[in-house]
């Protein structure tokens, strides 16, 4: 269902609805933005209703639950395009009938609503398999452009504490690139991560390793994204938040959660690495101290 049919079939059923029930019908038919960017009770609350009127409301026109609404008005602002200018006045429009403290809590709860959902079973387990799979091979390179950056050079930063077969691929000079396309091979894996609007480089590279038959292990943001197509483990991330631009928190934690599962089951002395690697930053230096 798309968001044309699903108003479609809230207008049919509208003049039999419960009172309360109609008031919800009303907010979704009329403040679309609304819908796909706020969290359903401060939707609730802006329209004068209980939060459990718009569950009421998703089940009578045969929804499970009010977050299928939304997903359908998510959707169709994601079909619009992907670009920030066009989001801002809405953020601009929630600060104004919310205010700055209620704008705040629904971006946080958005976000930590986003991380619960990498608590299910089946992304923790997909976590699990990708841990094992960077931890088995020979050499990991991590790739990550644009948005995406901060957490392919998060993950290879840490993990470089205690695995000495880290690599980032950077674009400067493309000294990075190049490395790809010769050292890299089956026994080697790539993390990448990509979130829509996709990287073209970054897809382009993912395939290009695939076909060398490297390992893939993708941090994406829905299933039938370029690189989840192409990685033999992808973990699922959500990213949309009422604010102009998207998260990198989900994808932030997934890095930190698959370096210390790494660390945890590593067979080298993992404590001795870290020792070592800071011992040796502190001699060149890297760090102020105020002794």
């Amino acid at each position: 269902m798309d968001q044309l049919a699903l108003c479609q079939a809230i207008k049919a059923q509208y003049e039999s609805l419960p009172k309360q029930v109609r008031q919800a019908a009303s907010f979704v038919l009329d403040h679309p933005q609304e819908v796909a960017v706020m969290s359903m009770r401060e939707q609730a609350r802006l329209a004068g209703i209980p939060p459990s009127t718009m569950t009421r409301l998703a089940k009578r026109i045969g929804l499970s639950g009010y977050d299928d609404i939304r997903d359908i008005f998510i959707n169709a602002v994601r079909t619009k395009g992907h670009e920030y200018g066009s989001r801002v006045p809405a953020l601009v429009e929630m600060k104004q009938k919310v205010g700055e403290s209620s704008l705040l809590l629904d971006l946080a709860n958005t976000t930590t609503g986003h991380i619960q959902q990498l608590c299910r079973p089946d992304n923790l387990a997909a976590i699990v398999r990708a841990a094992k799979t960077l931890s088995s091979a020979r050499d990991i390179y991590c790739l990550g452009l644009r948005s995406s950056f901060p957490v392919a050079f998060h993950f290879c930063h840490v993990a470089a504490y205690f695995q000495h077969n880290v690599h980032l691929v950077e674009g400067a000079g493309e000294s990075g690139i190049m490395s790809l396309m010769s050292n890299m091979g089956p026994r080697d894996a790539l993390l990448v991560c990509s979130l829509s609007p996709y990287a073209r480089r970054s897809v382009a590279l993912t395939r290009y390793l695939s076909q060398q038959k490297v390992k893939i292990v993708a941090i994406s943001d829905n299933a039938s994204s370029p690189v989840a197509r192409l990685a033999g483990e992808t973990i699922l991330v959500k990213k949309q938040t009422t604010s102009f631009f998207d998260t990198l928190t989900p994808a932030f934690l997934v890095s930190e959660l698959l370096v210390a599962l790494m660390a945890a089951t590593a067979k080298v002395d993992v404590r001795a690495s870290v020792s070592d690697t800071e011992e040796k930053l502190w001699a060149m230096g890297e760090w102020w101290s105020t002794e």
